[in-house]
């Protein structure tokens, strides 16, 4: 069963404004029907695991030229 935008910024613990941006993030796998914004579960799950992969790989970046 699809999350509706709501859900998502409950389930999220963010404001519904923060919410709204990301449903919009073309990397987000957000659909319409009608003019409702839907995620599916398992897709949202997947992303928010994407999301700290793409963080940790930032958070540590190699220094060029370095032996590491």
């Amino acid at each position: 069963m699809p999350f509706i935008l709501k859900s998502v910024s409950f389930y999220l613990g963010i404001s519904r404004s923060t919410t709204y941006r990301i449903f919009h993030d073309a990397s987000f796998p957000a659909f319409h029907i009608g003019n409702r914004l839907l995620v599916r579960r398992d897709e949202l799950l997947d992303w928010l695991e994407r999301q700290k992969v793409n963080k940790a790989q930032n958070e540590n970046p190699k220094i060029v030229g370095s032996d590491e």
